[in-house]
């Protein structure tokens, strides 16, 4: 059933029952606002209308939630859900290889150009004395410094910059550029609301990342089986990866 909703002059548009019941309880909806429905003869607030249904439904807030609203509130999350529309594989997979380029890329860069074969020769011959690491690495970069070559700060720029910008993005919209640029954002499983700083970010990203490092680091050949793993769980019927189960996040279509 579609209920019609209003409140005073504004339109709030149309709803589900399932929609309605959840609302008025989230706080969405007031028992003030004016509903209408096929079959009403006249505009109703919601209060008179659901008493009319079920006396029940008047109760005042604060009461008690019985099984049945918790049942009804968990069917909505999932009805929600249901109705997002997934990013295809495609789109992520160029979405994720535009981040990668403008991250990854520069950070190639300035390691090839910090760590020539010279340098790094220099720095082998080093390796049980730290101190003489960091003035000779210190050194290094006063030295690319000096040459005035636009290659190095440029790619530096780049870099931070698609930190930055992506850290901000997944914080206020769940999305990176590469995300931006194809029209696909994280969401919160199963409902689809804002991911916001931690899940988005911390958990989804950075967390992951460390977890995958750390493995690499320490573990080697697990920290690989953990990235595979993690990229083949896209073939899952709800495309959530590894990083989605640990974040509690579900990519998908932006809407407009």
């Amino acid at each position: 059933m579609k209920y019609h909703l209003a409140r005073g002059e504004e339109q709030l548009g149309t709803f589900s029952d399932l929609d309605v019941s959840a609302g008025l309880r989230d706080g969405r909806f007031k028992r003030t606002d004016l509903c209408w429905t096929e079959g009403m003869k006249e505009w109703e607030t919601l209060g008179a209308h659901l008493q009319e249904l079920n006396p029940e439904e008047a109760e005042p807030p604060g009461t008690a939630e019985t099984p049945s609203m918790t049942a009804l509130r968990a069917e909505v999350r999932h009805d929600k859900a249901r109705r997002l529309e997934l990013a295809s594989r495609g789109q992520r997979f160029v979405a994720k290889m535009i981040d990668f380029t403008l991250i990854f890329v520069p950070l190639w860069v300035v390691l090839t150009l910090f760590f020539d074969p010279a340098f790094v020769e220099e720095t082998q011959k080093l390796q049980n004395d730290p101190t003489a690491m960091m003035n000779a690495m210190q050194q290094r970069a006063e030295k690319l410094q000096q040459s005035g070559g636009m290659k190095l700060p440029l790619a530096s720029l780049v870099f931070d910059a698609a930190l930055i910008i992506n850290a901000v993005l997944l914080t206020l919209r769940g999305q990176t550029i590469g995300k931006l640029c194809l029209g696909i954002q994280v969401v919160r499983w199963p409902e689809g609301s804002k991911a916001g700083f931690i899940k988005a970010l911390m958990l989804r990203s950075v967390i992951f990342f460390i977890l995958i490092f750390t493995s690499f680091a320490y573990f080697g050949a697990m920290g690989l089986m953990l990235l595979f793993a993690d990229s083949f769980m896209i073939f899952r019927k709800d495309q959530r990866c590894l990083h989605d189960l640990v974040a509690d996040t579900l990519v998908v279509k932006l809407n407009r």
